[in-house]
């Protein structure tokens, strides 16, 4: 009941985020270009979709399945991350030569400390041990589960065939991967093990002493990281170890948070070209993640769009003597994602009002709203309150409700029926006289 709690509440977190989430307003071209075959960024504080460059393509997923695979473990076992397992030997030929955390058959770890091992080393042999043990050996099964999940996180393109990234059908997309690790960012667990330069993983069965793994998100390291650090950086995988990629493309998919405003970034298939940090280990998916990251704290802030001190529109009052006009507020400044260069001024403004307004009106009153978009995009809706009390007049509301009744519709029509009730009684009465004077015929009796 307990996981089943857990991944409900999850998935309701997740869906109220992305309910009004917003259409891509900015392009990073005047500053970057981004050679990645397809890419998402989104602020998540606001929901507004920064960048977007063919976010549905279908990308191999390799090695960011394991994201999938940590949501399962997230969902279920989220209360049980110390409990034990022992890594099977049946998996090892499947990883051979991939097992990146050195972790050995007929060794004992935690799920956390798997779980460290997936997010620091993109370890297979972590995901797949995890996996079998966790479903009996059925992996068959914990894939089902994998896409049942998915399913239920939202995506659409993406399928899974295995717990690690190996197998070549594991398929997803840019604005699937967005949607899992904002879920997976719901768990505390999560966030902690993804934003760990390394981890000491203690001495095992096979292993005399501790041994550190050093994540491959080298964002993360201000001692190692070199140009791919960023402070911001909050934790990131690629869907392949960065020095063992053949082909040259890498997909990376992080989070990043500075001064308050947190960002996805999902960065698919960066052809090993755009790396120009001049490194051996090339980690081109993460070098263009880290200028997006650059181009997107350096040109946008959280900002107040309003300010519900001054008058943002005005409109007539019916019914009083004590003013003929009343001044709107915005009843919420709405904090939003802004050009750092600008102010609120930059946003378009649509009103949604009456007419007017009827006295009597009370301070706080809501009048309207008003509509506020960006770059053409809808950013969000606001209410206008009242600035200020407006008594109503007696009188002239009394005039005023007198000179609609003899105006409105329901007195023409009693007036039009009256007169064609008369009409029908004049013509009945004429029939009537016309009847009466016409002469009688006499009888005459033989």
């Amino acid at each position: 009941m307990k996981r089943i709690f857990a991944l409900f509440l999850s998935l309701a977190v997740l869906f109220s985020c992305l309910a009004v989430t917003a259409g891509a307003m900015f392009d990073p071209t005047p500053v970057y270009q981004v050679q990645a075959q397809s890419a998402y960024i989104v602020n998540t504080d606001t929901n507004i979709i920064v960048y977007d460059k063919d976010s549905q393509k279908q990308v191999p997923a390799g090695g960011l399945t394991k994201y999938m695979t940590i949501a399962l473990v997230m969902s279920n076992y989220a209360d049980q991350l110390d409990n034990t397992f022992t890594m099977p030997f049946a998996i090892s030929d499947y990883v051979y030569n991939t097992n990146n955390a050195d972790m050995r058959s007929n060794e004992t770890f935690t799920y956390r400390e798997a779980m460290y091992a997936m997010l620091t080393r993109n370890a297979n042999e972590a995901a797949m041990g995890l996996a079998y043990a966790l479903s009996g050996g059925d992996l068959a099964g914990w894939v089902s589960q994998m896409n049942t999940l998915s399913q239920r996180i939202g995506t659409t393109g993406s399928t899974w065939t295995d717990a690690c990234g190996i197998d070549s059908g594991n398929v997803t997309c840019a604005v699937d991967m967005y949607l899992i690790l904002r879920y997976l960012m719901s768990f505390d667990a999560f966030r902690e093990i993804s934003s760990a330069p390394t981890f000491t993983m203690p001495a095992k069965e096979k292993h005399a002493k501790s041994f550190v793994l050093v994540s491959q998100n080298a964002a993360l390291s201000k001692s190692s990281g070199g140009k791919y650090y960023r402070s911001a950086m909050q934790g990131g995988l690629c869907d392949v170890m960065a020095y063992k990629n053949d082909n040259g493309d890498q997909s990376y998919v992080s989070w990043a948070n500075k001064d308050g405003a947190t960002y996805i970034f999902c960065v698919m298939q960066s052809p090993d070209t755009c790396d120009d940090f001049g490194y051996a280990n090339r980690r081109p998916a993460l070098c263009e993640t880290v200028k997006l990251m650059d181009w997107v704290f350096d040109s946008f802030s959280i900002q107040a769009a309003l300010d519900t001190d001054l008058t943002l529109a005005e409109i007539p009052v019916k019914y009083s003597s004590d003013t003929s006009s009343l001044q709107l507020y915005p009843a919420d400044s709405m904090m939003t994602l802004l050009p750092s260069t600008g102010d609120g001024s930059v946003t378009q403004k649509y009103f949604h009002l009456p007419d007017y307004a009827a006295a009597p009106i009370h301070q706080g009153d809501v009048i309207g709203t008003v509509e506020l978009k960006l770059a053409g995009e809808t950013i969000g809706v606001v209410d206008l309150i009242a600035g200020q009390d407006v008594r109503q007049n007696v009188l002239l509301f009394t005039v005023s409700k007198v000179q609609d009744f003899f105006h409105s519709l329901y007195l023409k029509v009693v007036i039009v029926m009256s007169l064609l009730a008369l009409a029908i009684y004049g013509l009945w009465w004429l029939l009537n006289v016309w009847h009466g004077r016409r002469p009688t015929k006499k009888i005459h009796r033989r």
